[in-house]
């Protein structure tokens, strides 16, 4: 899978943040695992309510919540260096939306490369959850 591999082990992590954060006041909207070509690395990018209101003015506070979510799940390969939160109504989440529908509470593995959506490349992708 592209670039750099990414670890099954944190996909298996990432679904289990989706779980504990669903269970606390921070359900997601988006799930995404979004490979940054110019960086070369990828990012876990979640969004939620909760998030929205707290981006971008309290961004230490929604990192913190997604550490204390980390924390109490035990994860042994996902750390917060790999999740970043986002606004669900910023550009990427919107086509994302538009692509992608799971329900609620739902989790998937759709794998998506060299797709151009609204105007954004991505290079590669893989959506576990966009409401």
């Amino acid at each position: 899978m592209g670039e750099k591999t990414l670890v099954e082990g944190l996909i298996s992590d990432s679904i289990e943040l989706v779980k504990k954060l669903d269970s606390t006041e921070a359900p997601l909207t988006l799930a995404v695992w979004y490979f940054y070509e110019d960086a070369d690395e990828w990012r876990f990018l979640i969004a939620g309510p909760t998030f929205d209101e707290l981006l971008p003015r309290n961004e230490a506070l929604a990192y913190q919540k997604v550490s204390e979510a980390i924390s109490s799940a035990d994860l042994q390969s996902l750390s917060i260096s790999f999740v970043k939160p986002v606004i669900s109504t910023s550009p990427l989440p919107r086509a994302i939306k538009f692509l992608v529908r799971t329900p609620p509470d739902g989790v998937l593995q759709a794998y998506f490369s060299e797709t151009t959506l609204n105007d954004i490349f991505i290079k590669e992708m893989i959506v576990l959850r966009s409401v």
